[in-house]
């Protein structure tokens, strides 16, 4: 099996599990709040915000899932198979594992791990979105491996900024705790506990940015020797 078809396989497999996830979701959301017993605790026994949790992130994940396919056809921009792939497996690992099979919890350093992925997945995204202006014949610029770098690690910053600025918003608006502010039993963190999860998340994110960048700009000064 070639990448091409590898991709559009996991993809597909993906957005097939999303949808479930979603319906999943929503099941909970309704019998939370109906309160029946027996269905209740024999599957569904979670609070009823993590189940708004799940629906939020399937219904984002599938709207992701189209973003490469858009990137195509609006502006001609074409990422890599392997891109992909590591692109459709991250959703995988943040939703499916991590809030449906709730690894976030069974696990403790899964969601720093998620944060650490993402900076790396979204700086290698920056590459591979100059690399192929570069390589555009009808576009006609030469980026220096400097700037690529540059600008790779500040649109990485920049999209992790964006994810917690939505997740203060959906526990403002929904009183979600996708932020991590308070406890499971709902007691408020206080000072620097409260805002600890959202500054590690942006701590990983930068290092994450950082590593590839660098590792990106070598590449770039060796390939151009």
């Amino acid at each position: 099996m070639n990448n091409r078809k590898m991709a559009v396989l996991i993809t597909d497999l993906v957005f097939v599990l999303l949808v479930f996830s979603m319906v999943y979701g929503i099941v909970g959301i309704v019998f939370s709040s109906l309160e029946i017993d027996i269905v209740y605790h024999l599957i569904y026994n979670r609070p009823n915000e993590e189940y708004i949790k799940i629906v939020l992130q399937s219904l984002m994940g599938i709207i992701l899932l189209f973003l490469p396919s858009i990137f195509r056809k609006q502006i001609q921009v074409t990422f890599t198979d392997g891109m992909q792939i590591m692109f459709v497996l991250f959703l995988f690992a943040a939703i499916i594992l991590g809030e449906v099979q709730n690894f976030y919890r069974k696990f403790q350093y899964w969601d720093t791990l998620l944060h650490t992925f993402s900076g790396v997945l979204l700086g290698a995204f920056g590459f591979s979105f100059i690399d192929i202006l570069n390589d555009n014949k009808e576009i006609k610029i030469e980026l220096s491996a400097k700037f690529v770098s540059v600008f790779s690690f500040c649109f990485a910053i920049t999209i992790d900024t964006f994810w917690e600025i939505l997740e203060f918003a959906m526990d403002l608006l929904m009183d979600l705790n996708m932020q991590q502010y308070m406890l499971h039993d709902g007691t408020a963190l206080i000072g620097k506990a409260a805002v600890f999860d959202t500054m590690k998340d942006l701590i990983v994110d930068a290092l994450g940015a950082l590593v590839i960048c660098i590792i990106g700009y070598f590449m770039i000064k060796i390939r151009k020797t």
